[in-house]
């Protein structure tokens, strides 16, 4: 039985070798976070988007504590 996407030959991506975009090594992980409206009222006031904000943040506050204890 052959598989249908198998048989097509198409130029516009798709199943061919190699199409699409290469994988990253370590990608971004999604996470959830609830935030008191304040705090987000801040992060929105800051320049970038909110992942940005909070990524600048969270990884200053890790290297500080590695400066700290490190």
């Amino acid at each position: 039985m052959n598989n249908k996407k198998t048989q097509l030959n198409s130029t516009h991506g798709g199943i061919r070798k190699g199409a699409g975009r290469p994988k990253i090594a370590q990608p971004k992980q999604s996470i959830s976070l609830r935030l008191h409206p304040e705090v987000v009222g801040w992060i929105d006031r800051q320049d970038g988007n909110r992942a940005e904000v909070i990524e600048r943040l969270v990884r200053a506050e890790k290297d500080e504590q590695l400066d700290m204890f490190g």
